[in-house]
Order: C-alpha cells, then structure tokens, then sequence
C-alpha cells in the first residue's frame, strides 16, 4: 500500500511540474481613449509586434492569448477591467497601463490577488517604492528616472542656469517636473519658473503667454509634455515667435515622432532626453525598426519601444520557465532576472522591480526627408534612485 501510495505521488509531483498546454493569457490593459490613447495604441503595438511576429503568439510549445482592454484613462474603469481580466478571463500575467492614477487604483487588487503584473508606462514613483509589490514589476522609468538624467544635463552639461519647465497638473506631471528641478539644481542650475497646464489641454495661448513674458529672464524652457498638448505647444511656440529666440528642450515624448509628423520644422533643433529613439545605430534597433517598419508600415516610437520591452520581460521569464507560468514563484523569480540587449539598450530590473536603462540625449533634426531625435550623447544604467556625479 505504501509503494502505491509513493507512486501516486511521484506521478502528481511529476504531472504538476509539467506546464499546462492550455493558453497562456496576457490581459493587455492601456489607454485607448481619453487624454492618454495615443500612448495607449503605441504600447499595445510594440506589445502585438513581440508576440505574434516574434514569438509567433506561443512560448515553449503553449499558446498566448493577448485579452486587450481599455482602461480610459480613469481609475475606477481600470480596477474594474483589471477584474475583469483576472476573475472572468483568467490571466495569467497583466501588462499596463500608461496611467499612473490607473495603476494606483488597481495595484492593491493585482497585489492581494498575486497576479504577475508589468506596468507598461505609468510612471508614480511610489509603484515600485513606497508602495512596491512582490508582483508588480515596472518595465519603464519612475517620474524621477525620466527626468534625472535630463535636468542634471541642462545644467551641467547644457550650461542652461535660468530655465522655466511646463508640465501637466496631475501626478506624473508634478512628478516628473519635481524630479527634473532636483537634478537641474544639483547639476548648478539658479532658478526655476514652474507653469502647470490641464492634462489634455489643447489650447496651450495663455501658458504660452506666461512664458513670453518672462522670456528675458530665462535661458531656456522645458516641456514636460505628452499627449495631445505636446504637439500644440511646439506648434504655438513657433507660432508665437519664440522658436530661435529661447531654446525649447523637453522630454522625449514632447518630441514623439508620431507628433513630429503632425509639427513640422517647428520642431526641429529641440534637444530631449528619454530612453529610446528609433536613430539609435545599434544592430539590435536597426532590426526592430525594420520589422516594426515592416507589420505596421511606419517607425517605431518610444511607446511602440515600451510595449516590447515589458511584453520581451514577460516572454523572457515564461522561456525561462518552460512556459509554466502557473509555478508563480518560479516564474516571479525569472522575471527578476530577466536581462537582455533591448533595441534601446541593456535592460534589466533593479531590486526594487524597476527597470534599468539608459537615457539618450537627442536633438530633432531633417534626417533624408523626414524629422528624427539624433542621439547626441547617453547616460547609461539609470535607475529610479540616479544621482548626478559628483561636481
């Protein structure tokens, strides 16, 4: 009896080790309307380009469901589909949202819940600080990350002393100008004039206005802009005849190509700084823009760059697992250390769970016929708690 016994449980161990054959599902969770949907759309892409052209929608012989739902930006539909995604789709893995008031609102739930998540964009800083999860990986930069590295170089390097930095009036935008401010002092920057518009805002005249006025009082000004405003605001600023008069600089996502095609030559000559551009000249880029280039006929951007990057963590850990994604702790274990050659560089989580990478600086140029952020210098390994050199 006891043999019998022995044997039934060598069998279960042995039946248990082994990964289901049945799909792995992937709840894909972004922004695809409201303020954030560009965002939102550009992320699931680079998420779709890794796994149905790459991974060809498999992993170890299992099938991966990707169940794509929009969170709209606002924190109570995200929790809901979050819900949605776990108790009636059983996913296995979350990646998402772009949103950080989004990420907020379903971070308890997926934590108590113990469902592997990777925050795709969401910036807070908090999500992989003070309110860290065992389960919640980030496979983009905290609000301070982005901004580190840049606000130290526009004063150290740049030589930029007296600047004004534009951002948008809610949490990742107070932030990530908070972050930028910080290193910008430390790198020798004098002072700094804060102006703070509506997430989403379209008309950009009166903050505009505010700037124009102070305009011989500063050395430069700093967009910390993205979505709908962030095209507006070069547009105006040419508009309003500051363009060659105080020099623009801003987050890469001011400068997203996608809003590059819409502004034109009024944006050329704006130096940014973020962790992607699609001119990086590595062969690791080259190839991604060229298969990107080749599903969806276009360039990738930086949140095309951002949806591959946390969908690769999550292939990558599943390949290290066998695709047995249900032996969690194996698998959270894997995700942590996950490290690969990304179109945009090394990439690896720090840990705490974030990503490290580096920060490119860039400036817009007219590059064969159309406009590109070319990379003009790099800071590299970049994590959430950067600190500039020593002065």
């Amino acid at each position: 009896m006891g043999l019998v016994v022995l044997a039934f449980l060598l069998l279960t161990s042995a039946a248990l080790a082994q990964p289901s054959k049945d799909p792995i599902k992937i709840g894909v969770l972004n922004e695809l309307t409201g303020p954030l949907a560009v965002n939102g759309s550009e992320v699931n892409e680079g998420i779709k380009l890794y796994w149905q052209d790459e991974m060809a929608n498999q992993v170890a012989g299992r099938p991966v469901r990707l169940i794509v739902e929009d969170s709209e930006g606002k924190p109570d539909v995200g929790l809901t589909k979050a819900r949605k995604l776990v108790e009636r789709d059983g996913a296995h893995l979350i990646l998402g949202p772009v949103s950080s008031a989004v990420a907020a609102a379903f971070r308890d739930y997926l934590h108590e819940r113990k469902v592997p998540t990777i925050i795709t964009q969401a910036t807070a800083n908090q999500l992989t600080a003070e309110r860290a999860s065992p389960f919640v990986f980030r496979s983009a930069m905290s609000s301070y990350q982005q901004e580190a590295a840049g606000g130290w170089y526009v004063s150290a390097k740049l030589g930029y002393k007296r600047i004004a930095v534009v951002a948008l009036d809610y949490v990742a935008g107070h932030e990530q100008a908070d972050g930028f401010v910080k290193t910008f002092m430390e790198g020798g920057g004098q002072s700094v004039e804060k102006v703070l518009m509506p997430l989403g805002a379209i008309d950009v005249a009166p903050y505009i206005t505010r700037i124009h006025s102070k305009a011989s009082e500063l050395d430069a000004v700093v967009g910390i802009l993205w979505g709908p405003s962030a095209p507006q605001w070069m547009k105006a600023w040419d508009e309003y005849g500051l363009k060659g008069k105080l020099p623009l600089l801003g987050l890469g996502e001011l400068v997203n190509e996608t809003y590059l095609r819409q502004v034109g030559d009024a944006a050329i000559g704006i130096v940014s700084w973020l962790s992607y551009s699609p001119a990086l000249d590595t062969p690791e880029n080259k190839r991604f823009v060229q298969v990107f280039k080749k599903k969806y006929g276009k360039d990738p951007v930086y949140n095309n760059h951002l949806g591959y990057l946390a969908a690769k963590a999550g292939g990558e850990a599943l390949r290290a697992v066998n695709g047995n994604v249900e032996d969690q702790p194996r698998y959270l274990e894997a995700l942590r250390k996950v490290r690969f050659e990304a179109p945009g560089g090394a990439f690896r989580f720090d840990d705490k769970q974030n990503a490290v990478i580096p920060t490119y600086i860039r400036r817009v140029e007219p590059v064969g016929g159309k406009l590109q952020n070319s990379v003009i210098d790099a800071v590299l390994d970049v994590d959430q708690f950067w600190k500039p050199p020593k002065r």
